[in-house]
């Protein structure tokens, strides 16, 4: 079982680890520095702190997606070259599969963190670029597996991408728009449209990943119980990556590839 995982583990590395994300991930690490040291020159006062927000915000995102179109191009590949029936051919399990991928989203996610980790720790302080790197790392796992989620049960590429995105931003953008549906409730409480939307949103709300438990902007600018930040967050990994892998094993395990 254990040489069957790590021989599944390096072929879909392999798949994964090319020169275009290579290349990638040297423009994302560059133009985030870039983009840092030009808003830090606009800046009066805290341009250090600005420049290092607006360079680890940018790596945040930046690499969430590049994750998303890495991952989820590479299990699409498998759909395509019809890879997953010579898999089920061999004396391999299903479940292997699954957890091959999840060790190479751990590989990869720790392979995108250390230059995140590395900048920060020379444009700003250690512990500081600890936090903001372990965080980020947490929030690439669970992206990471709703991408798996995602492409192993809509078998599309661009669908399960929009998908994935449409989670991730939903999440990201969830406490403002709970703001913006609370303010204006007591306004259109006539409008019944108005109304079933916020009711169709308070229901996604709760089944959400909590935002405010990920990487904090305020920990650049303002000292933060770090520690308490990211057992919140490891807590809420977690909880959702045990559901999530649940219902991927379900729906992979009902799949009948070999069907003509």
């Amino acid at each position: 079982m254990f040489k069957q995982t790590i021989a599944l583990f390096h072929y879909q590395l392999l798949s994964i680890l090319n020169i275009k994300m290579m290349l990638l991930m040297v423009f994302i690490y560059v133009a985030a520095f870039l983009s840092g040291q030009f808003v830090a020159q606009l800046a009066i006062i805290n341009s250090d702190s600005i420049a290092l927000g607006v360079m680890a915000d940018f790596l945040r995102y930046s690499l969430a997606f590049l994750l998303i179109i890495s991952l989820s191009y590479q299990v699409s590949q498998d759909y395509e070259i019809s890879q997953f029936d010579r898999l089920l051919a061999m004396p391999i399990s299903r479940g292997l599969y699954i957890l091959a991928q999840n060790v190479v989203l751990l590989f990869v996610s720790v392979l995108l963190i250390i230059p995140v980790f590395l900048l920060m720790t020379l444009l700003g302080d250690v512990s500081i670029a600890g936090y903001w790197s372990l965080a980020v790392f947490l929030e690439l796992v669970l992206i990471g597996q709703f991408a798996l989620l995602a492409i192993l049960s809509l078998e599309k590429l661009p669908i399960a991408v929009i998908f994935t995105l449409a989670i991730y931003l939903l999440t990201k953008s969830a406490p403002l728009l709970d703001l913006i549906f609370s303010q204006s409730v007591d306004i259109y409480e006539e409008e019944r449209g108005f109304q079933l939307g916020y009711s169709i949103f308070s229901v996604i709300r709760y089944v959400l990943p909590d935002a405010s438990a990920f990487a904090q902007n305020n920990v650049l600018f303002n000292p933060l119980e770090a520690g308490g930040l990211i057992f919140r967050q490891l807590t809420s990994v977690v909880i959702y990556g045990l559901f999530i892998q649940f219902v991927i094993l379900i729906d992979f395990y009902r799949k009948e590839f070999n069907q003509a």
